[in-house]
């Protein structure tokens, strides 16, 4: 070690030349994190910053029919909502996205990057891009993926209804959504003789590419979405045998891990008139949580050719935990200098003010004025990865 003192302009630059360029910077304490809303109030007040973030990878994670993609095309309905030109991709690993009933949520089929393939090399290295070297010359070449397109706000031109094409400004991409890792397919494991067991042949891929998708996923400033299913682990002898398929390089790349769940009884299913059913509550269990505070819950009705069901009641309970809803006893209500003496009533009338109420929720919920204590209990399970 050399007992010569540099000055400070020049340890900056020798601390420059060996971090690399622009990777000193200040962080920004006054940032607020960019979200895009999943279309339950209660959900993205649990998540603690009113959304889904964006520059994150999100997994979803549940049982059959407990809504992860059903939440995750809400989320980008919402999105598109925004700005005429918002826009989303969707990798769709299991070959079954149905456009017709994506536009039941409102989703615009014009402005989605649809791709179809389970091979996982060629969706990373589409999100990602990849290098080539020459032969002769063993120079490289970096062919650009889609973060980096979307960080240059590259303008894609991609296939339309009836051979029509449409333009779309990846600039405005807010969300990539992956349906879904259980599906997809490594490298290994399609090249195997057929009944050949594989073990762990996910994992280990995505041990290795999840720490490219993570820059890229920042840098684009997009919210990943990575749904995935439940398996039953079979070398788990106590507790919650069920984990979702991966490994563990998953869950350490996510910075929020969301479990669902149907829930049943009578209370918990809407039918309709002819008493089938059409709906159900869901119940979110927040994992990790690197932006807000984890193992949280949600509850959330689905209806499912129409998309979140009952949204008054979700901002009436969040109305009241924010402060915004005040009650002076157990049968009143007071908001806005009105005062109502039953919960229908307050319904009522949360359903005919329903944008101003969401407005001021999230107003609130943006300031951080939230009225709710400090010692708010929450649920920690014995085991937390029971909750991936």
């Amino acid at each position: 070690m050399s007992d010569k003192m540099l000055s400070e302009r020049e340890a900056l630059k020798q601390l420059t030349s060996l971090f690399g360029d622009e990777s000193i910077s200040h962080p920004n304490i006054n940032a607020n994190v960019e979200v895009i809303s999943t279309g339950s109030m209660s959900l993205d007040y649990s998540i603690g910053v009113g959304g889904l973030p964006r520059g994150r990878v999100i997994q979803f994670a549940g049982k059959e029919s407990s809504g992860k993609t059903f939440l995750a095309l809400q989320a980008a309905a919402n999105w598109q909502k925004e700005h005429p030109d918002n826009c989303f991709a969707f990798l769709d690993a299991e070959y079954t996205y149905d456009a017709s009933w994506a536009e039941r949520f409102g989703i615009d089929n014009n402005r989605v990057l649809y791709v179809k393939s389970n091979q996982a090399e060629k969706l990373f290295s589409g999100l990602v891009g990849k290098v080539k070297v020459n032969s002769v010359t063993k120079k490289e070449k970096k062919i650009a993926g889609l973060f980096d397109m979307i960080e240059a706000g590259q303008k894609v031109t991609v296939p339309g209804p009836e051979g029509r094409q449409n333009t779309l400004d990846l600039s405005r991409m807010g969300l990539v959504i992956l349906d879904s890792v259980a599906a997809m397919q490594p490298p290994m494991e399609r090249t195997s003789a057929v009944g050949k067991q594989n073990m762990a042949l996910m994992a280990r891929f995505l041990s290795v590419e999840l720490r490219k998708i993570t820059p890229g996923v920042a840098s684009s400033n997009v919210a990943m979405i990575l749904i995935n299913q439940l398996r039953v682990d079979p070398g788990k002898m106590f507790g919650n045998p069920e984990d979702s398929p991966g490994g563990r390089a998953l869950k350490h790349a996510c910075s929020l891990m969301i479990n669902f769940a149907p829930m049943s009884g009578a209370d918990n299913t809407l039918t309709d008139s002819d008493g089938d059913k059409k709906g159900h509550r869901v119940r979110a269990k927040i994992g990790k949580n690197k932006v807000g505070p984890p193992y949280r819950k949600a509850e959330y009705f689905i209806e499912y050719l129409s998309g979140i069901a009952h949204p008054e009641q979700e901002v009436l309970e969040v109305g009241e935990r924010v402060g915004l809803i005040e009650r002076p006893s157990s049968r009143s209500y007071e908001v806005f200098d009105e005062r109502f003496t039953s919960r229908k009533d307050m319904l009522d009338f949360i359903k005919s003010n329903y944008e101003k109420f969401n407005t001021a929720i999230r107003s609130i919920m943006e300031s951080g004025e939230s009225s709710e204590p400090e010692d708010h209990e929450v649920e920690i399970p014995s085991n937390p990865f029971d909750m991936a």
